[in-house]
């Protein structure tokens, strides 16, 4: 009886024994074979996402994250979603706390420049990520790649066509139609006489839409080289002489430069005849004007064409302990069908190469012109408000200190002096 006992006890140690060793076996490296086809959590990374949304654009980037996901299982995302006014202050905690997020979505390389990851430093190509852009937002810095261009937007025209109609004033069909200046200036003031709109144009009151005259007369703010004021120019006079002139002539209204009045609410109501705004309009105006029809125009040309760039960077921070791991999905979400998707949903213009005319589902002929304007636009503008350390010093004197000029508090030498110095100042204080 004893045997026998001791026979049994003994088949259930080896039993046992074995199956230990055969699961053991299964589980080794933590593959998610051990798992029944699961993820081990313990190799499973979760990156941190600081985002924050103009409209629906969250909704876009989490669907290719999940897309990311499904390809590469070991990678997961949490998004923490901030207002935009807070987004720079919650980085900085998060970053003085020692828990930097692995990427974040911003406006802005200049304040967190020496925390950013250097993406060449991990994506499989480093020249052929770059070359995976076109011109317009700046990205790479002293050879380093801060983050890649998410989408872009650009300057330009958006025209009340009912009363354009009415006025029985045509706006360019083409590039090679583009109206100077002084002829833009008389067809409004045609449109405000005979269009009923009490104005001819609304300028939204912010320094990058105001240099897009600098750059318009062929001036600039700094040299080529970005170390030199070249702001004491007869181009920016003349640039600073033609925005005083339409507000004196009463093309532009007085509330918007010298008030407080929103320049897209004064659109909206049908009394402006222009809005000199951004690509990022289209979407707003899209569902919030009913009463007339509207559209999108050529620039007018000064010496040369220009808009001026903007828009969003994804980028990965230094400390989260993903910096590979994030760098490699921002790879990936830049490719071409990546990019194209997250731009189509959203109405955005795309820097990514071969996604310059995307078939959105609305507008596709205002953005085709926005496009264009950015094509026609030199390196410069992307340059120097790519320089965000130096542009974050100058760019509220820019604007306050025009709306000196309109009110006639400086004259327009005065305006370009003194803005000559405060930029030759900033360029110090940044060189520092």
């Amino acid at each position: 009886m004893k045997k026998n006992v001791l026979k049994k006890c003994l088949s259930l140690i080896l039993a046992a024994a074995s199956a230990v060793t055969l699961f053991a076996g299964c589980s080794s490296g933590g593959t998610a074979a051990s798992n029944g086809g699961k993820q081990d959590d313990s190799s499973v990374k979760i990156l941190d996402v600081v985002w924050f949304s103009d409209g629906k654009e969250g909704d876009s980037f989490k669907k290719l994250a999940d897309q990311y996901t499904e390809s590469h299982p070991n990678i997961k995302f949490n998004m923490v979603t901030v207002p935009y006014n807070d987004l720079e202050s919650k980085i900085k905690n998060m970053l003085n706390g020692g828990q930097a997020p692995a990427l974040a979505r911003v406006t802005n390389l200049g304040p967190f420049e020496n925390q950013l990851v250097d993406l060449g430093q991990y994506v499989s190509d480093k020249q052929a990520f770059i070359n995976n852009f076109g011109e317009g937002l700046k990205f790479v810095y002293d050879d380093k790649i801060l983050g890649a261009p998410m989408d872009i937007t650009a300057n330009g025209l958006i025209y009340n066509k009912t009363a354009f109609d009415k006025a029985g004033v045509k706006v360019p069909q083409s590039a090679d139609q583009i109206w100077t200046w002084d002829e833009l200036e008389q067809d409004l003031k045609t449109v405000m006489a005979k269009g009923g709109c009490k104005y001819g144009m609304v300028f939204d009151k912010t320094a990058m839409r105001l240099s897009t005259l600098f750059y318009e007369m062929g001036g600039s703010m700094l040299s080529t080289d970005l170390k030199t004021s070249n702001f004491n120019t007869t181009e920016i006079r003349n640039a600073v002489t033609l925005f005083k002139k339409l507000h004196d002539d009463k093309i532009i209204p007085n509330s918007v430069w010298l008030g407080s009045e929103n320049p897209n609410n004064l659109f909206r109501t049908g009394q402006v005849a222009m809005h000199f705004a951004g690509s990022w309009m289209i979407a707003n105006y899209k569902d919030q004007i009913k009463n007339f029809e509207w559209g999108v125009t050529y620039l007018p040309k000064g010496k040369v064409r220009s808009s001026v760039p903007g828009g969003k960077y994804l980028s990965a921070f230094k400390g989260s302990g993903k910096e590979k791991e994030a760098s490699e999905f921002i790879e990936w979400i830049s490719k071409p069908e990546n990019n194209a998707q997250y731009c189509k949903e959203n109405l955005f213009l795309s820097q990514v190469k071969g996604n310059e005319s995307l078939d959105y589902g609305y507008g596709k002929d205002f953005f085709r012109i926005f496009s264009d304007e950015l094509s026609a636009t030199s390196k410069q503008p992307g340059a120097e408000w790519g320089y965000s350390s130096f542009t974050a010093l100058v760019q509220n004197d820019l604007r306050d200190k025009m709306s000196d000029v309109l009110a006639g508090k400086l004259t327009v030498d005065n305006y370009v002096t003194t803005m000559d110095g405060e930029i030759t100042k900033a360029l110090k204080e940044v060189s520092k």
